[in-house]
């Protein structure tokens, strides 16, 4: 048996060692005790909750492994049974206990090691799509999955129905193939450089009007700086809310940021608070945002040849991400900050899924 991982605070950045560590633990093999873990709250507290215990659960059943986990645990160990295996999962985060837990941290997990294994996967995620705690349902589709694919992973994803605080719900449904040979590298050590704007704006059982208040705010706020965007207003059935992205794309990758609508909140606010992301990161000058790359860490440290990025925001993530894998395949990921103590230097030595060590 090969020798066990022991990452003792894998609840940092919001469970963010448990995700990648999980996923490593597939992809190499390897056994993995996981300490430190919190819940799925949105101020988490110490102890697993019903959307980790899920991706626990998910991670033994896709290599039919040996699991020791259990609610309100802070930690949990896992022994992988095999190589990841390809197959159909429905995975509910509500499947214990009544949860709107973000489903999206489940199709982080697995991506990666589903589209190692043979043949095709197909998911169905239940949860929570459009809450705090993970990138939202429309972050998957027009920035996480085309950013996935331009690296060379092979999935698609389709949105059923969104899911809210706190009555979750939510649905979607992926398929992943296996990736069809090593994935790309990226060089994103330049500003970035805007070359398409958009705005999506969601809206479920509440008054349209204040999905196309939100939207138009957005634009109007793009266009004082400079930017021209296309919007995209979705109506759905589903729970109850309204949420807001602005994204950017270099012709390459692409960049998001999200807003959840409050109650009592004006759709102007919400729109503003998008933008005004957006256009801070922009002005930083860096290549990526920190919150972006840290959810890309683990694609670009299973990536065949070295990546070469810079960050800015706050690198909390990032270095939470770049922890766990150094644990699995140390000095893959490195950190710097030599020219602007406002950016981060990042280089990533990719292993081509523990190929090169």
């Amino acid at each position: 048996m090969q020798d066990m991982v022991e990452i003792k605070d894998g609840g940092a950045a919001r469970n963010a060692g448990l995700r990648i560590g999980l996923a490593l633990s597939l992809i190499t093999g390897r056994p993995t005790r996981l300490g430190g873990l919190v819940d799925d709250a949105p101020r988490p507290r110490p102890g697993l909750g019903p959307g980790g215990l899920t991706q626990a659960v998910a991670a033994s059943a896709v290599s039919r492994g040996r699991l020791q986990a259990e609610a309100g645990s802070p930690e949990l160990t896992l022994t992988p049974g095999g190589p990841p295996q390809p197959g159909d999962y429905h995975l509910d985060v509500a499947h214990l206990e009544p949860s709107s837990a973000p489903f999206s941290p489940l199709l982080e997990m697995l991506l990666p090691p589903l589209s190692l294994a043979g043949g095709t996967s197909g998911l169905i995620l239940r949860g929570g799509s459009h809450v705090m705690g993970g990138p939202t349902s429309d972050e998957i589709s027009t920035v996480l999955l085309p950013n996935w694919r331009a690296l060379g992973l092979n999935a698609d994803y389709r949105e059923i129905s969104p899911g809210f605080f706190p009555g979750g719900g939510g649905e979607a449904e992926v398929t992943v193939v296996e990736a069809g040979g090593p994935l790309n590298s990226i060089r994103a050590e330049e500003p970035f450089q805007v070359r398409e704007v958009g705005v999506e704006v969601l809206c479920s059982n509440l008054p349209v009007h204040l999905a196309e208040q939100a939207m138009q705010g957005a634009l109007d706020r793009l266009a004082l700086h400079g930017l021209s965007g296309e919007g995209n207003l979705r109506r759905a059935k589903g729970g109850k809310g309204q949420a807001l992205l602005v994204w950017a794309g270099d012709g390459r990758l692409r960049i998001g940021f999200s807003t959840l609508g409050k109650r009592g909140s004006r759709p102007e606010a919400l729109a503003l608070e998008a933008v005004e992301a957006l256009t801070h990161f922009l002005k930083s000058g860096a290549g990526l945002p920190s919150a972006l790359a840290a959810r890309m860490l683990l694609c670009l440290a299973c990536a065949k040849g070295i990546s070469h990025f810079t960050v800015s925001g706050p690198p909390k993530p990032l270095q939470a991400a770049m922890k766990i894998i150094n644990a699995f395949w140390p000095g893959t990921v490195r950190l710097s900050s030599p020219r602007d103590e406002a950016l981060l230097e990042v280089k990533v030595i990719g292993r081509d899924w523990g190929r090169v060590l």
